[in-house]
């Protein structure tokens, strides 16, 4: 199931047409979908941002220098690409912020430049401290066209069951163009996967004409539905 999985988000993601600036705005997807599980009494378990570009060899080597004079470096060589890990010394609480530059030794190939910005909880003061990291990434790192996903966990409890929270998901975001995948692998924790297309964000995924900005795993592994929400689509495991 996990293959069929991974290949179907590389088809979308070869598919897509996703425009980002990088800066925190008022439709902020993160923000958008903590307050929304947040108001039907669910818990942020975790959550995710990755920002990526591809650039240059040119801008890849002046990013790689401005990241090591603020950032702890670490370098791994293999046979096809050179990788540089940048972590923060200072870390925000709440806030792991870590990047990413990939470089391939075949100069066909063009170098990418990942951001990733995470934790496992949400409140108040972590969303203040996650809008200012996001608008404080290092200058000139992304563009307009870079590639922005955003996902989050939460479990249903006894307050309000999965079936009933995402009903009021798809009121709350207008969700429509709805449609569902179920899982039919024996043993499989995932019993479907649901995607759908909100107008209140911009950014989305042209499907052969259908257009995609919201995905959701339902996974049934326990005594309570645990639910991965992601946009456009889930790119991290689930």
């Amino acid at each position: 199931m996990k293959k069929i999985a991974l290949i179907f988000v590389l088809v979308l993601v070869l598919l897509a047409k996703v425009t980002i600036g990088y800066t925190a705005s008022a439709n902020d997807e993160m923000i958008d979908l903590a307050a929304v599980v947040m108001k039907h009494d669910l818990t942020v378990e975790t959550w995710q941002v990755t920002v990526k570009e591809e650039k240059s060899r040119k801008e890849i080597r002046n990013l790689v220098k401005q990241l090591k004079n603020s950032y702890l470096v670490s370098t791994e060589k293999t046979e096809n690409v050179i990788k540089y890990s940048f972590s923060d010394a200072h870390k925000t609480v709440g806030i792991i912020e870590s990047f990413k530059v990939i470089i391939p030794k075949n100069p066909a190939y063009k170098s990418e430049v990942i951001a990733v910005i995470e934790g496992n909880h949400w409140d108040k003061s972590v969303k203040q401290n996650y809008t200012s990291t996001i608008n404080a990434l290092p200058e000139n790192m992304f563009t307009k066209n870079a590639q922005k996903f955003t996902c989050l966990t939460t479990e249903s409890n006894g307050i309000i069951d999965s079936d009933v929270f995402l009903k009021k998901f798809m009121q709350d975001f207008q969700i429509d163009q709805v449609s569902t995948q179920t899982d039919t692998v024996k043993h499989s924790t995932i019993k479907k996967n649901i995607y759908g297309y909100t107008p209140l964000w911009d950014r989305y995924i042209d499907v052969n004409g259908t257009a995609t900005n919201v995905q959701v795993a339902v996974n049934d592994n326990n005594e309570n539905t645990k639910l991965t929400i992601g946009t456009p689509i889930l790119v991290t495991e689930y």
